[in-house]
């Protein structure tokens, strides 16, 4: 039992070491530049992740469940779903410049919009316990919406100044009237910071 969990640890720092490579380096260069770059031979990169794609993906996916972590983090502190929301889309604008290699790397995969990724799988819940708490239309369509959400964060909010309008834009066809309240107050607490 000892030597598989010094194992899984040996494993998951060289993921580490390739999700670090990627985050300073960006994804477009070859195997023989990323080894070289990593102080590794060719074939110990083979070794460690048997190709270039596969690399790539254990980075991403390492990537993205710590960025869901840090939003799930921010989002415990949230007091209603409209500010869990902004709170995601904040975090995602800070990611579009802070992590660009792999912000980059996601859209260009059509990555962040997909409902199987942890960033859906956020909104979906959130959405889910803003109906619980009677702040979503009942009649909600919870996936389709998330579409809507992610395609706006991704395409259209993420270089923009986060304001009440696009709040607004981004919210209110999910809202409900209690739900539009709170998405008020909040859009007022900013404008007051």
């Amino acid at each position: 039992m000892y030597s598989k969990r010094k194992q899984n640890t040996t494993y998951q720092k060289k993921i580490e070491e390739i999700y670090q490579y990627y985050m300073s380096n960006g994804f477009d260069h070859s195997v023989e530049e990323i080894a070289a770059r990593m102080g590794i031979a060719k074939k110990t990169f083979f070794n460690r992740y048997h190709s270039k794609e596969n690399s790539a993906k254990l980075s991403f996916d390492l990537w993205m469940r710590n960025l869901a972590g840090r939003i799930r983090e921010r989002q415990a502190a949230c007091n209603n779903v409209v500010e869990a929301l902004v709170v995601f889309v904040v975090e995602m604008q800070a990611v579009a410049v802070e992590e660009a290699s792999y912000y980059t790397f996601a859209a260009k995969h059509n990555i962040m919009m997909d409902v199987k990724t942890p960033f859906a799988k956020i909104v979906m819940e959130v959405l889910q316990t803003g109906k619980q708490h009677y702040q979503i239309l009942e009649t909600l369509n919870i996936a389709t919406y998330t579409t809507f959400f992610l395609f706006n964060v991704f395409h259209y909010v993420i270089d923009k100044k986060l304001d009440g309008d696009l709040i607004r834009y981004l919210l209110t066809p999910a809202m409900n009237e209690r739900g539009k309240e709170l998405m008020e107050f909040v859009i007022g607490s900013m404008d007051d910071a």
